[in-house]
């Protein structure tokens, strides 16, 4: 019985994190890696049918501008917290970093990002952690996010190995379910993909037509969070 919980459990992992990861680029807090198309047209049924635009050349700052303005909401039954999924000192390292990655991506390639920040930066504040896959099609600038700002224990923050070990990030609506999603906001101009008619809240699509709509705004502050009701 034991042997075959344990296979269970192998086969479990193996089936949650991309087989074809390979390391790209990666510094303390940030880790880079690019993924074989392959795998997706796969698991994915061919959801990323448009052709990559890889390699690519964004300015750091526009990638700022595109990433900084990025709002998410994560909902349970007693709390609900609002806030910017970057903080402005991560999104200026991440937006460098993240400017050779995409420079030097082969067309056959996806990014998955992995980035580490205390955005509290308090003595007993710690880590949080969000990932992310990119690549550029005909559509524009294609952003899926999987975890947004979850929180990594002090020993994984310590070890990169640990605190890089992260799920895989699906592109089907129904294998990406949780509390958290994408903030809806018409003046970022971002639009949501759509899959089988219906807008992943995860996955964004910036078009790159024109650039200069793009452009990080003055931080509103948000709601931190608010409690909810009993039912």
């Amino acid at each position: 019985m034991k042997l075959i919980l344990i296979l269970f459990i192998f086969s479990f992992l193996e089936c949650s994190f991309y087989q074809t990861r390979k390391g790209a680029y990666a510094t303390k807090s940030s880790a880079f890696y690019k993924i074989e198309r392959a795998e997706f047209e796969r698991d994915e049924r061919k959801i990323l049918a448009a052709s990559f635009k890889h390699p690519i050349k964004l300015e750091q700052s526009k990638i700022g501008d595109i990433l900084g303005n990025i709002k998410f909401k994560k909902s349970t039954r007693i709390i609900e917290l609002r806030d910017y999924v970057f903080h402005l000192n991560e999104l200026e390292t991440l937006s460098r970093d993240l400017k050779q990655v995409l420079e030097n991506t082969k067309s056959d390639e996806v990014v998955q990002v992995i980035s580490m920040y205390d955005h509290t930066q308090s003595v007993i504040s710690g880590y949080k952690r969000t990932t992310f896959l990119i690549w550029v099609d005909e559509l524009g600038l294609n952003i899926v996010f999987g975890q947004m700002q979850k929180e990594v224990s002090r020993d994984d923050s310590k070890n990169f190995f640990d605190w890089t070990q992260v799920p895989q990030i699906y592109l089907k609506i129904s294998a990406s379910l949780d509390e958290n999603e994408i903030e809806e906001d018409k003046d970022s101009n971002i639009s949501f993909a759509k899959i089988d008619g219906f807008n992943n809240r995860k996955w964004l699509i910036f078009s790159l037509r024109d650039l200069d709509k793009y452009k990080l705004k003055d931080r509103k502050i948000l709601s931190p969070s608010s409690s909810k009701k009993e039912d």
